[in-house]
């Protein structure tokens, strides 16, 4: 009980930290009304573009619908989901590269997956406050509206970041030995979105890449959820869809906690968290 108590006195004190730093800068908070609109407002135009008699024939053979708004607001949402545990597990490391904190934070007494994880709260913090602004100025902006069923996307999502923690874990031990988190971080989000179809229907692929895109954790989180809030057909049936979620995210927190130990324990070893 007490080692309960001491693992999330640490998260509190971590997630207090970052959000004082936040606090100090409130253009970050003015910058969430207009991030969807600089994102999305490309997408929305195009799709315009593309209409003929307010239908969209070729999106609406690939996606199962023609809510084509609605399709890139929701890859959006996840996209966003995604880019916050890579940037805030995996950058979170190299910050502290940087600060020369890193090896002093450290030799803490708690599992160092913990001092992470705390880091990453606050992220998530941020990032769901982003979703609700995401939401409502991309309804009154883009005529965004949600007709499916919003507690078991939300669940969807539950399930989805406990894989999604998995994947910043491995995220950063790669960085603890890279010593460098932007490529590491860029190329694994443009190369697992781009794949998992974010942004537009995988069907589109052709049928090697379609192949990879398949074995893709993320793509059935796109599906899935997209599934659930716009009524989107899905690639396979959904209860299979959500039983492939469930096994590959604790395959991939197994998996990356696996990754962590052996990483850190080889750091600690070569001395490597004291340079950047």
């Amino acid at each position: 009980m007490n080692n309960i108590k001491y693992i999330l006195n640490v998260y509190k004190a971590r997630f207090i930290i970052s959000l004082k730093i936040y606090i100090r800068y409130p253009i970050n908070f003015l910058m969430n009304f207009f991030m969807p609109i600089m994102w999305i407002a490309p997408f929305y135009f195009m799709g315009k573009g593309f209409t003929k008699n307010g239908n969209l024939p070729g999106f609406e053979y690939y996606a199962g619908n023609s809510d084509y708004i609605g399709f890139i607001v929701v890859g959006y949402i996840i996209s966003s989901i995604l880019i916050s545990t890579l940037w805030g597990m995996g950058f979170s490391i190299k910050e502290e590269m940087q600060q020369g904190v890193l090896e002093s934070n450290w030799s803490a007494p708690i599992n160092k997956i913990h001092l992470i994880v705390g880091k990453s709260l606050y992220n998530y913090f941020i990032t769901f406050l982003e979703i609700v602004i995401t939401i409502i100025v991309c309804h009154f902006a883009f005529n965004f509206n949600i007709n499916g069923n919003m507690l078991k996307a939300i669940l969807i999502i539950i399930i989805s970041i406990i894989g999604f923690y998995g994947l910043g874990i491995i995220i950063a031990s790669l960085v603890l030995l890279a010593k460098n988190a932007n490529p590491i971080i860029d190329m694994s989000n443009s190369l697992i979105s781009g794949l998992s179809g974010s942004f537009f229907p995988i069907k589109v692929f052709p049928k090697g890449i379609l192949f990879i895109s398949l074995l893709i954790p993320l793509t059935y989180v796109y599906d899935t959820t997209r599934y659930f809030l716009i009524s989107q057909k899905s690639l396979f049936n959904i209860k299979f869809e959500i039983i492939i979620l469930i096994i590959t995210s604790l395959l991939l927190l197994i998996i990356g906690n696996i990754v962590f130990k052996k990483i850190e324990t080889k750091c600690l070893e070569e001395g490597r968290l004291s340079g950047h």
